[in-house]
């Protein structure tokens, strides 16, 4: 992997809920690759919050990763950990994003499987509680979409990663969270899975 991309507001209802505008094409952020944290084989992990009192999100998302030819070659749920309190200052003062989207630990990834086409079910809880639950079918921009503006725009690496947007729901996660997230193709076959705790 040589970069995580992120798309920007590609649910209508998540961007109603930050008070943001839908974009009439695919725009994206980029995280670091050192912020990614893999669950095991069993979609076990945890990852740990900044050491500050900023006010931290969850968003899940359906992500993919490219094969050798840039196409989608697998796919798991994973969690863009957003630190809302740096993201909204950066908003405001139109300064870079990176402190709000790339800092250790905010990539959160569960199992993989191999990609199929098709809509996905996506569904985040917080001890025991459903906060986020979606369908890619909902995206305003579809895999083909981002994929197209990706290779269009920037040199893409087999590996790389896309985050392909989170529907509403968003909340925060506070230490000792139990973080889980599932995603399931459209017959309601489980394809990924993650059960995290914060630290």
């Amino acid at each position: 992997m040589t970069a995580v991309w992120c798309v920007f507001r590609n649910y209508a209802a998540h961007a109603v809920e930050i008070g943001g505008d839908i974009t009439p094409r695919p725009l994206f952020f980029l995280k670091s690759p050192s912020s990614v944290v893999q669950a095991d084989a069993d979609g076990l992990t945890e990852f740990s919050l900044p050491d500050h009192d900023d006010l931290i999100h969850h968003e899940v998302e359906m992500v993919v990763r490219l094969g050798e030819d840039l196409s989608p070659a697998e796919v798991c749920i994973g969690i863009d950990v957003t630190d809302r309190t740096r993201q909204t200052e950066a908003k405001g003062k139109g300064w870079p994003w990176t402190e709000g989207k790339s800092f250790r630990d905010s990539a959160v990834l569960g199992t993989w499987a191999e990609w199929e086409a098709g809509d996905h079910e996506m569904q985040l809880s917080v001890n025991g509680e459903v906060r986020q639950r979606g369908s890619s079918s909902q995206m305003l921009h579809d895999i083909d979409s981002l994929l197209a503006t990706l290779t269009d725009w920037y040199a893409l690496s087999p590996g790389d990663l896309v985050f392909t947007g989170t529907p509403e729901g968003v909340g925060a996660l506070v230490a000792g969270d139990v973080v889980e997230a599932t995603l399931h193709a459209a017959d309601g076959r489980l394809v990924s899975w993650l059960e995290s705790v914060v630290r």
